[in-house]
């Protein structure tokens, strides 16, 4: 019924389909935010995810920046 090589290729599809719901709600995306981080600032600490969602929230109601670079 199912090969391992679908149910592959459907999580893979799954999860690129939650990412982009995610993005046009404006909820934050943490595997993106350490990707950019590892990429952008290599030297830099990345925040754990509890710390990355707050910080998140804080900005989201508070007069802050929002972009880092």
């Amino acid at each position: 019924m199912w090969r391992p090589a679908m149910r592959i290729e459907l999580t893979a599809a799954l999860r690129r389909g939650l990412q982009a719901v995610r993005r046009v709600a404006g909820m934050p995306d943490y595997a993106a935010y350490v990707e950019h981080r590892s990429r952008h600032h290599p030297g830099d600490p990345v925040a754990t995810e509890r710390e990355f969602y707050a910080e998140h929230v804080t900005a989201r109601y508070t007069d802050s920046p929002t972009r880092c670079c």
